[in-house]
């Protein structure tokens, strides 16, 4: 019985270093190779769902429950970001093409983000 609870150990502790690796990763490619807006809004997402599954593993690692709702708490708090993130872009991309002078008069109502 020890051999396997030391065995789930090890796998916490490896997924944790995965997790913890491909966050960074994530990080990375945002700072120097995100040129699209897509690109930072995906990684920007991918950061919150690596950093939600790394609080559950350390949840079950610790043996505490409460920091499953931290992990639910934080799950809202990255949505919300992103939301609000993709919002900021989209909001930011319609006013320069405003000032530029590149869309119509009737697709710009289409194209209002309130």
């Amino acid at each position: 019985m020890f051999e396997y609870a030391q065995a789930v150990r090890y796998l916490l502790m490896a997924g944790m270093l995965f997790l913890a690796g491909t966050l960074f990763f994530c990080l990375f490619f945002v700072i120097s190779r995100g040129h699209k807006i897509t690109d930072r809004i995906v990684a920007t997402n991918m950061i919150g769902v690596k950093g939600i599954l790394l609080i559950v593993i350390v949840a079950v690692f610790v043996g505490e429950a409460y920091l499953i709702d931290v992990a639910f708490v934080y799950a809202l708090l990255s949505f919300l970001a992103t939301i609000v993130f993709t919002r900021f872009l989209a909001q930011f991309k319609i006013n320069k093409t405003k000032s530029d002078g590149q869309l119509d008069a009737g697709k710009n109502e289409r194209y209002e983000v309130t």
